[in-house]
């Protein structure tokens, strides 16, 4: 019929399988939650980086009545281009820009931190240069046009 031997013989193999499944479970639940953890760290570093490089339009429109719709790069404005043919200005790209960029720690709430630049100079620029390094750069911008 029911052997107990054999049956004693078992149990420690039992056991030790018992062991390993849950050590498994133990392992797969650890790193299911270090998952979870990592993803919602990653989640929330993105945001705070959105929001550092979120600029407010009323912030934009300040910065560029400061700095006169000029770029503070190449020098280009509005008023140069409507003296050259009038309404010619209202087709100048201007764009709000992290003096000190989002990647080295500056933020969108800092009116100090932003400046005017038009879109040929904002791309150049990107977050790696500073203003000097992409003035040193073009070959472009008012100086040239007054040659």
């Amino acid at each position: 019929m029911f052997d107990f031997d054999e049956l004693a013989s078992t149990v420690p193999f039992l056991r030790f399988l018992v062991i390993v499944v849950l050590a498994a479970l133990v392992v797969i639940t650890l790193r299911y939650m270090w998952q979870r953890y990592l993803i919602r760290n990653q989640k929330k570093h993105q945001r705070d980086i959105s929001q550092r490089r979120y600029i407010r339009a009323s912030d934009k429109e300040a910065v560029f009545e400061r700095d006169n719709y000029t770029c503070q790069i190449c020098g280009i404005s509005r008023d140069y281009l409507d003296d050259l043919c009038p309404g010619l200005g209202d087709y100048l790209l201007l764009e709000a820009d992290h003096i000190r960029s989002v990647k080295r720690g500056g933020t969108g709430n800092d009116i100090d931190n932003l400046q005017c630049l038009c879109w040929r100079c904002n791309r150049k620029k990107g977050g790696n240069k500073t203003n000097q390094e992409v003035r040193d750069e073009i070959d472009y911008g008012i100086w040239y046009l007054e040659e």
